[in-house]
């Protein structure tokens, strides 16, 4: 597969199928390498990173990429359902299955993406009793709906996705080991925008083109602007990046400024700058003094030689190498 068609410059912007990909940085270049390796073979997918940094998108990138391509490719957010209602949505039920189902029943997404690809978002929110069936499904292929007897066979890809440390979890009994390896066939970590500053650039170009378009605005970011925006670190990711964009097209006039952008990010990068406190004169004169006490008594080995090397009585060379030596000056 030619992988240039997948990355982005800052001249172009394009999207990828329905995974909306905008990638330059090198971090970012490799991911799309383990995405393209990964694609073609149907093990369990793990991402994971932060909230916002575009685990949804690389699994929809994973899925285009794959044999499954033309078939369902669906989404389901587990920490947005309610519990009760979860079990349902995945595993689907019969008819008078439960009070207030429907009377015809439901599918459910894992039979409706038979074929396909069935994308488990934020899976660390999952009930421990919800995650020993979706073991099953995953090791045994079939899936029991609610109020049915017989297990059903299918055949569905899993990629999950999660901003929790589900080894942690797992430590702490919030998440089944079983299924924790399970899902762990193939680890993919997605970078924080910060760790990948090269992406920017491009996403700003992106972002700017979709919502100018949406929003029938003729937007663009001056230079300074621009700037700053490279230099802050972003830590809700490509999401809180959109938000930012999207905004301000529609709050400002044409050319977005600096003066325009929001005081977090404008105060962020200006804090970044500052540089470190430095330590009061005391206590750089005292790191001072110890480090010529203790080089000239490991050269000298002599409180003698040490008062004359530095200028000092011989005295003060004795106490000063007892401080910061720990040893008993030899007075010779």
């Amino acid at each position: 597969m030619d992988l240039s068609k997948h990355l982005l410059t800052s001249d172009s912007c394009p999207e990828h199928g329905r995974s909306g990909m905008v990638m330059h940085s090198s971090a970012m270049k490799q991911v799309l390498r383990l995405c393209e390796k990964i694609a073609s073979y149907d093990s369990t997918v793990l991402l994971q990173g932060e909230t916002g940094t575009g685990k949804s998108a690389l699994a929809g990138l994973i899925h285009g990429m794959s044999r499954r391509s033309r078939q369902p490719f669906l989404t389901i957010n587990c920490a947005s359902i309610p519990e009760n209602l979860l079990e349902a949505e995945l595993f689907g039920y019969s008819p008078g299955a439960f009070t207030g189902a429907l009377k015809q029943g439901k599918i459910g997404l894992i039979e409706a993406a038979h074929q396909g690809t069935l994308f488990l978002d934020e899976i660390g929110e999952m009930p421990l009793h919800m995650q020993a069936k979706l073991l099953h499904v995953i090791q045994d292929q079939e899936f029991l709906p609610l109020g049915q007897v017989e297990s059903k066979k299918v055949d569905v890809r899993m990629i999950a996705a999660t901003n929790c440390n589900l080894q942690k979890m797992v430590q702490q009994k919030k998440f089944r080991e079983d299924l924790y390896y399970r899902l762990h066939v193939i680890d993919l970590k997605v970078p924080p925008l910060r760790e990948r500053m090269d992406d920017i650039e491009p996403l700003v170009a992106h972002f700017m083109r979709k919502h100018n378009e949406r929003l029938g605005g003729n937007h663009r970011v001056a230079p300074d602007a621009l700037h700053l925006l490279k230099r802050y670190r972003w830590p809700g990711n490509i999401r809180q990046l959109e938000n930012v964009l999207e905004k301000l097209i529609i709050t400002t006039d044409s050319l977005i400024t600096a003066a325009d952008l929001p005081d977090e990010i404008r105060l962020g990068v200006s804090a970044a700058q500052l540089p470190s406190p430095l330590p009061s004169l005391s206590v750089a004169l005292e790191e001072l003094e110890k480090q010529l006490i203790s080089q000239s008594y490991d050269r000298f080995k002599s409180s003698r030689k040490v008062a004359e090397y530095l200028k000092i009585s011989q005295s003060k060379a004795s106490r000063l190498i007892r401080k910061y030596c720990d040893v008993i000056a030899d007075e010779a």
